[in-house]
């Protein structure tokens, strides 16, 4: 899966060099974090590089640079491309790089009125490490193409719905909110603050397992991840379900303003 850079700069190892010298390869194995900027500035950086040095470590491999280092070779990104929105991929298989890469927000309207998601039976490999997986991306964005899903939720061997993709999924059950045990599913650091957020309005939050038989118990279910933060799903194949959840939108409500406290004290 080769992602190339957008603008006019990325960074090779510390060094910042011209688009037009970079050099595509293929990034399975490889582990990664996708940054999200706003104002000029990385939101929750902090997370993002943590989570990096521990998939570094699960995935077995080395990065020569501190977070501190990593976190300057972000600003000067920023500087020298001109650019303060967006998503930078940060990435390691041999050597470190950060660039900025196409990306799509939601709009207004999915907000509002939800998304429609499929289903893919697939299980991704070290599911806590964030790591290029191109056999389960390529059937995703295959399936995704095919039926106009936004995103599709992996289903594992025992019928358990586990993640997105590429987002963490929670349900709504009553006053419960739902998600699946954290040993199964990438640690999103959307969906870390999503549990934070749960945990400061005083929402009940178990994790477990999500079987799909179970589906039609839910009230309401959404995605979270570095670009839709908390995206409501209208519709997951035949089953439908209320994006005006109160538990829901209190929930979004609440995260809209964490990252507008990040902002103001980063």
């Amino acid at each position: 899966m080769a992602l190339l850079p957008i603008h006019k700069y990325f960074i090779l190892n510390g060094e910042l060099i011209p688009n037009d010298q970079f050099k595509p390869d293929e990034n399975a194995g490889g582990i990664y974090e996708v940054i999200r900027m706003i104002s000029g500035k990385p939101l929750f950086l902090e997370e993002h590089l943590a989570r990096f040095n521990r998939s570094a470590g699960i995935a077995g491999r080395k990065i020569r640079y501190s977070e501190a280092e990593i976190s300057d070779f972000l600003q000067q990104l920023i500087q020298k491309n001109e650019m303060t929105d967006g998503n930078v991929l940060v990435s390691c298989k041999v050597n470190l790089k950060a660039f900025f890469i196409a990306h799509s927000y939601p709009g207004e309207l999915q907000y509002r009125l939800g998304v429609e998601c499929g289903l893919l039976h697939a299980e991704r490999e070290n599911p806590n490490a964030k790591v290029f997986q191109t056999s389960v991306r390529e059937q995703a964005n295959q399936l995704i193409a095919e039926k106009g899903y936004y995103e599709v939720l992996l289903v594992d061997h025992n019928e358990n719905i586990t993640e997105g993709s590429r987002s963490n999924t929670f349900f709504v059950q009553g006053n419960q909110l739902l998600t699946s045990p954290s040993d199964k599913v990438l640690l999103g650091v959307t969906r870390q603050k999503v549990i934070e957020c749960a945990m400061d309005l005083g929402i009940e939050i178990r994790e477990r397992e999500i079987p799909l038989a179970q589906l039609n118990e839910c009230d309401a279910v959404f995605i979270t991840g570095t670009s839709p933060n908390i995206l409501p799903i209208s519709k997951i194949e035949n089953w439908d379900f209320n994006v005006q959840n109160p538990l829901l939108r209190s929930l979004m409500k609440h995260f809209d303003f964490l990252i507008e406290n990040y902002l103001q004290h980063h």
